[in-house]
């Protein structure tokens, strides 16, 4: 394989302006707590020194692939603004974590084979940013930190972090002006650097989960002040001592902090726990919810608490979820929002205050349920994406949040479907996940492009057989796209279930398309390999690209249930379907009247991932695979064949080449196949890949036969591969991707190819996602193009590696 190799640079600059100091104040306060509370002493001297940001430039392998889809529509945490850069990170439940270099405009995500994210949100931290901009810090699922000299490009694990079992960094701190110190608040402490983060300590003093920490700049030393549950507690040696200035008032505890100065004053503040106060006006709807569902709305609630020079605090009237930021050189913009736990999505509100505290406006409410119908945040307030106008505003509200160290007018949160951010202090919010392609409003149905935030997942991407144009990505959740520019932009076009799984054209009209569908996603990952009874779906059809579904299956017992594969024999006017479970639907009539024909295949649980039609002769190609989870059917799994005006399937495996050290079973449960349709081919060479899922270690990967399943040779061990992709134009060219661990705990996969017919293979590792493919496609509008979809990355568009 021939790698691109493109040696990038950073463009960095960073000047120091006009320094300035103001006095400080003095006094004392008195508060109930468990340790006594230290007197304040006068302070004067700050630094506020003014700092411009650097431009990073981008990396040129981000451009050898370029994203495609329309943004969003997944859950996105760890939302982060560099103070010192244009850099921006998010991270994605799906496991990536994305990079952006012009603060949103556009997106790439960080190669796995570098670094991930955590699916467990609740676990994930967002990236720190050392006053150095080269140096950024990571730490997926908050363990194994690592750190970054080139803006995040590439990561190495700090090897000197030693967290204690079950701790987990929570976020970073920097020092402004000075590299050398960086700080990392955890679950059970607080940690230093004093190296620019090559080696660290944890700091005594301070013990217990970290919910904020402040770093005050005083010209004979910084000022580190940080909470925890009980209390704020000061360090005026740069971290070797600690003494609490602060306990919040008996029974309550302390869920967020924050601070920040500027000529004026400093302003402290924090959230409480007194959620059944801050939060009464949920009880009405406490019969609605029930007690699981009031209790954590109250348990992630409570007042905002403001404090002075003096540590003297108050409690305001103003209620929040579980984030509160302010930037450190201001002392009077305050942010604060819901939480995901609130009920009737009241989590997706932001507050805004300009005066200290003193007052407060909502400056983002995304979703308003207490009207009818519901409404979302105003177009003139907010941009609107194909993920809230085609699939709705279903985001409970912000697993991260986030405002620039330096400068309150930008600030960001992220939920499960949507990355908002403001630019003007949150008067208006942009969806920088997605760009608008179309004319007129924005509205539904209409074109999108990506910025590179992608986080759908696409199981196939299929175009048109006579109109290039045209194409269809089956997706989970948001069902699926269409693309009628050759892949550029897209719509949304959603069937009615959670998942689209395949397509099936019309050869001779290219208004219209087939269509299977779904209640269950991610087949065949985990448990959703098993076989799908009790999950409704159905057959659609749509004769204008998709803009409307008519069912074509029953909704009784029979068919209304989950379908992954179609095919349609135009000569015959005859659909296939294949079914998760049942086998195999057919229709000799256009999809006026189904039968179950499963004639010739195994009797139990018949799992149909893949149909195919002969486009020259309507010969139908179906793959079964295992039963799961019982994987009893092994020895009867593979391609069918069913032959013009044939009655019954026949299977197309005789023997099947048992690898040299192998002995676990074979064939226990295979994803997909390929045929080669080329012009001429006698149909005898058939591709095949089975997916390790009944502990068969080693078992699984690529095979062919060059004699029509007679005799079976695997090409590749593959642990977990969900599609083989055949080059009908030259079948020499095979594609092959799935699933895999990147950091090598467990099996083989990627992105693999042959130009051989499978005799040798490489692996494309460029492309970003490592461990999460799902098929390929060539670009039938320039052949030296491929798409690639992806598990939570939905899809890129390059080069076809060779």
């Amino acid at each position: 394989m021939k790698y691109f190799q493109v040696k990038h640079t950073l463009f960095l600059s960073l000047i120091l302006l006009t320094l300035s100091s103001c006095g400080g104040g003095s006094g004392s306060s008195t508060s109930t707590g468990e340790e006594p509370i230290q007197d304040q002493i006068s302070t004067s001297g700050f630094i506020l020194t003014q700092i411009r940001e650097r431009q990073i430039a981008d990396d040129p392998i981000e451009r050898i692939y370029e994203p495609r889809g329309i943004g969003g529509g997944g859950a996105m945490s760890g939302f982060s603004i560099s103070p010192y850069s244009s850099l921006w990170f998010v991270g994605t439940d799906m496991g990536t974590l994305f990079r952006s270099v012009d603060r949103g405009v556009t997106w790439h995500g960080i190669n796995h084979n570098e670094t991930t994210y955590s699916s467990d949100l609740d676990s994930a931290a967002g990236v720190g940013f050392s006053a150095d901009p080269e140096v950024v810090f990571h730490a997926p699922a908050g363990r194994t930190p690592v750190r970054s000299e080139d803006a995040g490009v590439h990561w190495t694990k700090i090897s000197s972090f030693a967290l204690a079992s079950g701790e987990k960094i929570k976020y970073w701190r920097a020092h402004s002006y000075d590299a050398n110190y960086m700080y990392a608040g955890t679950t059970s402490g607080l940690w230093q650097s004093r190296d620019n983060g090559l080696s660290w300590a944890k700091l005594s003093g301070v013990s217990g989960d970290s919910r904020g920490t402040y770093i005050d700049y005083h010209q004979t030393g910084h000022i580190i002040y940080h909470a925890t549950a009980n209390g704020i507690y000061k360090s005026v040696d740069q971290g070797s001592s600690f003494t609490r200035v602060h306990a919040p008032s008996a029974g309550l505890t302390i869920r967020a902090f924050t601070a920040g100065r500027d000529l004026d004053k400093i302003t402290f503040a924090y959230i409480d726990n007194n959620g059944k106060g801050a939060c009464s006006e949920v009880q009405p709807f406490a019969s609605d919810w029930g007690v699981t569902s009031m209790n954590a709305h109250y348990d992630h609630c409570g007042y905002v608490w403001l404090g002075n020079e003096a540590m003297s605090f108050r409690q305001t009237t103003q209620q929040a979820g579980d984030h509160i930021k302010m930037a450190e050189n201001n002392s009077k913009v305050i942010f604060v929002t819901g939480s995901t736990a609130w009920i009737r999505q009241y989590g997706t509100k932001v507050w805004r205050s300009t005066d200290s505290g003193a007052t407060w406006n909502l400056k983002l409410n995304q979703i308003n349920y207490d009207v009818t119908p519901f409404a979302a945040w105003g177009q003139d307030k907010m941009e609107y994406s194909a993920a809230a106008l085609d699939i709705g505003w279903d985001d409970s509200g912000y697993e991260s949040f986030d405002v620039h160290l330096r400068s309150p007018a930008s600030v960001g949160g992220t939920g499960y479907y949507f990355l908002h951010s403001s630019k003007n202090g949150g008067d208006f919010w942009n969806a920088p996940f997605t760009k608008y392609a179309d004319t007129g409003a924005r509205a539904k149905a209409k074109k999108w492009k990506s910025t590179g935030l992608e986080v759908t997942s696409v199981y196939r991407f299929k175009f048109h057989p006579t109109n290039p144009q045209i194409g269809y990505a089956a997706m989970a959740d948001m069902g699926g796209m269409v693309t009628e520019d050759g892949g550029k932009s897209f719509r949304i076009s959603k069937v009615g279930y959670n998942s689209n799984y395949d397509y099936a054209f019309d050869p001779d009209d290219d208004r219209v398309v087939y269509a299977v569908s779904g209640s269950q996603h991610d087949f065949p990952m985990e448990w959703h390999a098993n076989a799908a009874n009790g999950d409704e779906g159905g057959v659609y059809k749509s004769t204008n690209r998709g803009l409307n579904w008519t069912r074509l299956t029953p909704t009784n017992g029979t068919f209304n249930r989950q379908f992954l594969s179609i095919g349609y024999d135009n000569g015959s006017n005859a659909i296939y379907a294949g079914l998760h479970g049942t086998g195999i639907a057919r229709s000799l009539d256009g999809g006026a009247t189904w039968s179950l024909f499963n004639t010739g295949l195994p009797g139990g649980v018949k799992i149909i991932p893949q149909i195919e039609v002969d486009p020259d002769n309507g010969g139908v190609y179906a793959l079964l695979a295992g039963d799961a989870p019982t994987f009893s059917n092994s020895s009867s799994t593979g391609i069918y064949y069913l032959a013009p005006g044939a009655a019954s399937w026949t299977l197309l495996r005789g023997t099947v080449t048992r690898p040299s050290g192998v002995t676990a079973g074979l064939w226990y449960y295979p994803t997909s196949f390929a045929v080669d349709f080329s012009s001429g081919s006698s149909r005898n060479t058939l591709y095949l890949t089975d997916y390790e899922n009944n502990s068969n270690w080693l078992a699984t990967g690529v095979w062919k036969s060059t004699d029509r399943g007679a005799t079976w040779t695997r090409q590749l061990q593959y642990t977990h591969p969900l599609t083989v992709t055949l080059d009908q134009v030259d079948p020499s060219n095979v594609y092959v991707n799935g699933l895999h661990s990147v950091d090598g705990s467990w099996g083989n996969g990627g992105l693999y190819y042959s130009t051989n017919g499978g005799s040798t293979w490489g692996k494309n590792t460029i492309p970003p996602y490592q461990s999460n493919a799902r098929s390929a496609t060539i670009d039938p509008n320039d052949r030296s193009k491929l798409f690639y979809t992806f598990f939570g990355s939905a899809m890129l568009y390059g080069p076809r590696p060779q």
